[in-house]
């Protein structure tokens, strides 16, 4: 008898309401399926400006080892900003820090000049320069480059001073920026 009476109850969900959570389930999943690349561009900007302050950090380093060790440091002659010449603590050769064009972008490149026994190759030999520091891990589109603005050379007090050094990607050249950077050269021997 029990069986009978739930059979003939009217209890359960009526057409209106089984429409009515559909439709709010349709809706909530909507907002759900917009929100998610929201979340994903916002996650990748925030990456990039990360990884910008890491690259511009990598090269702040990478410039204070290169010059803070090295000797013989002067400006190229005929009034070239961005170009600063040294010798290499590391490898005794005549280099050179420079802001070189890559793939339209322009980035912070190291030339060394290497003397090779046996093949002729001397201090004042042509090599191709190459970024100071690497990026291989970087996606083309958004490919990271730093760079920076001017860099100058004091003598009398043997610091070298670099300014407007910023990270970024060709769209956004300036996502990490840090004014003015000083290194005090290590040595200044003269070089006969």
């Amino acid at each position: 008898m029990a069986i009978k009476r739930k059979l003939r109850s009217r209890k359960g969900f009526t057409l209106a309401e089984t429409l009515l959570a559909v439709l709010i389930l349709l809706l909530v999943s909507m907002i759900v399926a917009n929100g998610v690349p929201v979340a994903r561009n916002v996650y990748q900007k925030v990456m990039l400006s990360a990884n910008a302050q890491d690259l511009l950090a990598t090269a702040v380093s990478a410039l204070r080892d290169e010059l803070g060790t090295g000797w013989g440091v002067e400006k190229p002659v005929g009034g070239d900003t961005t170009t600063i010449a040294y010798y290499s603590a590391d490898t005794g050769a005549r280099s050179k820090i420079y802001v070189g064009s890559d793939a339209g972008t322009n980035q912070i490149m190291l030339q060394e000049n290497v003397a090779v026994e046996g093949l002729g190759i001397d201090n004042n030999s042509q090599s191709k320069g190459r970024a100071l520091v690497s990026d291989k891990g970087m996606a083309n589109e958004s490919r990271l480059y730093v760079s920076y603005d001017s860099v100058t050379y004091v003598p009398t007090t043997h610091v070298v001073t670099f300014t407007g050094l910023q990270a970024g990607t060709k769209q956004n050249p300036a996502l990490a920026k840090l004014d003015e950077l000083e290194i005090l050269v290590f040595m200044d021997k003269e070089i006969n």
